[in-house]
């Protein structure tokens, strides 16, 4: 930043929270989304029941929490947003970034799952819910309904091998919903279709209430996180106990909690425990350093780290209740198992639950409950998530703050241009763009290598315990300190590493279902990755190639201090302290 620049931004009051509490609830209103409901439920079954909590806690306790720790409290000490904040150690300024690519991306696809959400809410409201029967224009010979699945699978058990050949040609009700009338599926990436017009009218609506919501800056958002952060855990309660009063529900919690300790020995076990706690703390994408910037200078952000990471947790293990209660409802009523009926992340969500929720007394009611849970769950993840970027963007061009309606202005650009991005994931082909997007751009190694990055330039470059001593100064000691050391400086850099390795050497092909992408599909997936990892050694490179040209010292790319805790005297007694 130039002096200029510089002198600007000093002249400018930059917005903070008028609450304590308006920071917690606005990062647990981001962190907690749809991946607390659909994701981790089925990883949890799919990954040992019981046991994945083994190393679901690990990597929660040694790197999800202490991640977020170290986040809030960059963002808290420099009040000065994503890029200013990385200038802490300036030779790992490219981590700015590379959380800004993510986030762009992330703000791309994500309202994707919220237009689905929002086209299943308004058709919950339909006299008859069109997944529960086979009359509709959309269906084909081939449609099942749950009460024909009960009959044929009741036929099956007598070893009738013609009608098993007619049930494995089947396609139940939900799925045809969800293929020809909400995706129009095509046949493959390469078979892009024309657009789903009724959900680019849902995105349309959607992304006016980002923009309402966050075009006035944090005064808004505050005030409209305490709604859409706290109704989805009365929702998510209200699930909970009406699948617990299920026939059924207590088959379906012991298929969800039954440990099988045995899948530990499987590190595919093991990495997806890191990834869904990655996924779900939202750590790596500069929200929470960006949310963290709005605080005072002796905000406790320790005490709300550490619930922000205990609430999440707690909401995912819950909804796995919620969920698979249900789930047992619907195995028993199609005497099958729990594992027949159990899919994955989306086909959870808008195939299997609402196929079961249809089998209920007022379906529509249950079903429209489950889907607005959905839809606040990932709105208020949303509307943070724009409020972040566009935050960021002004925090690198503080001339814009002194200009008026320049926030407007620029949030309907942003908004703008992330939904006719959105537009290629609204096709025909869509849902293969949006797989894409979900393995490759917003999670996998890149999210490993830039929190990889973020330990090695705290925990080795800067140095932990000075950053300890800064962070005693903002809140006061903590009997901490081991806990993050080792996190900061041994465990985590080694895993996040491990992982990054894993992704790489063990890559599998991309798969929707039964489809298998193409080569070049999957090369423009590692290619979305590589446009957030090449920002930090690019930058490094960047910072190195000046720093020589002016003839500077190399140390002070190495932890230089940014931001509040500029007063030399006062870096020299912290010093001095060590």
């Amino acid at each position: 930043m130039s002096e200029n620049n510089a002198s600007i931004s000093a002249s400018v009051k930059r917005p903070q929270w008028k609450k304590s509490f308006d920071f917690m609830f606005a990062t647990l209103g981001c962190s907690v989304g749809l991946g607390n409901v659909w994701r981790f439920p089925y990883l949890c079954f799919k990954n040992g029941g019981g046991a994945f909590l083994i190393p679901y806690l690990f990597f929660a306790v040694f790197m999800g929490i202490p991640l977020v720790i170290l986040e809030t409290s960059i963002g808290q000490k420099v009040g000065g947003g994503l890029i200013k904040s990385w200038g802490t150690v300036p030779i790992f300024k490219g981590i700015s970034l590379a959380a800004f690519v993510i986030l762009l991306h992330v703000n791309t696809y994500y309202p994707i799952l919220l237009v689905w959400s929002f086209k299943y809410l308004v058709t919950s409201f339909s006299a008859v819910l069109p997944w529960s029967h086979c009359n509709n224009t959309w269906n084909t010979a081939n449609c099942m309904t749950p009460q024909n699945a009960s009959y044929n699978k009741s036929i099956e058990d007598v070893n009738s091998t013609g009608l098993v050949a007619k049930s494995n040609l089947s396609v139940s009700s939900a799925e045809e919903f969800w293929t020809r009338e909400v995706l129009g599926l095509s046949s493959g990436v390469d078979v892009v279709g024309g657009l789903r017009w009724d959900l680019v009218l849902y995105s349309a609506l959607l992304w006016i209430g980002f923009y309402f919501s966050t075009f006035k800056g944090i005064k808004w958002t505050a005030k409209i996180v305490y709604v859409t952060a706290t109704l989805p855990f009365i929702l998510i309660g209200v699930i909970l106990i009406r699948g617990a009063t299920l026939d059924g529900a207590v088959d379906g919690i012991k298929y969800y909690l039954y440990p099988n300790v045995t899948k530990l020995q499987d590190p595919e076990v093991w990495v997806s425990a890191a990834s869904q706690v990655f996924y779900s703390y939202a750590v790596c994408f500069g929200v929470l350093l960006v949310l963290g910037s709005y605080n005072g200078r002796k905000h406790n952000f320790w005490r709300d780290s550490i619930l922000i990471g205990a609430m999440n947790s707690i909401t995912s293990f819950t909804s796995g209740f919620a969920v698979f209660s249900t789930l047992g409802f619907m195995a028993k009523y199609q005497n099958t198992t729990v594992e027949a009926v159990a899919k994955d992340g989306p086909g959870l969500a808008f195939i299997v639950y609402p196929e079961t929720l249809s089998l209920l007394p007022l379906p529509q009611f249950w079903c429209a409950i489950f889907f607005l849970t959905l839809l606040f769950l990932g709105f208020d993840s949303q509307f943070v998530f724009q409020e972040c970027m566009v935050e960021t963007f002004m925090d690198g061009m503080p001339r814009l703050r002194k200009r008026r309606y320049s926030r407007e202005i620029l949030q309907g650009v942003f908004a703008t241009g992330m939904f006719l991005v959105g537009l290629t994931m609204l096709t025909e082909g869509g849902i293969y763009v949006f797989e894409i997007y979900n393995n490759f751009a917003v999670a996998g190694w890149c999210i490993f290598f830039v929190a990889f990055c973020e330990y090695v330039a705290i925990g080795w470059c800067y140095g932990v315990n000075r950053y300890w001593l800064e962070m005693v100064d903002m809140v006061g000691d903590r009997p901490g300190k081991y806990w993050i050391v080792l996190s900061w400086k041994f465990l985590g850099p080694v895993m996040c590493l491990a992982l990054c390795l894993y992704f790489l050497v063990n890559n599998t092909k991309l798969r929707y279902n039964k489809y298998v992408y193409p080569t070049w599909a999957q090369g423009i997936g590692h290619l979305m990755s590589l446009t957030s990892v090449t920002m930090v050694p690019g930058y490094a490179l960047y910072a190195v190639y000046r720093t020589w040209r002016r003839g500077e010292r190399f140390g002070r790319l190495i932890g230089r201090p940014v931001g509040r805790l500029e007063d030399k005297e006062e870096l020299d007694n912290l010093n001095h302290a060590l």
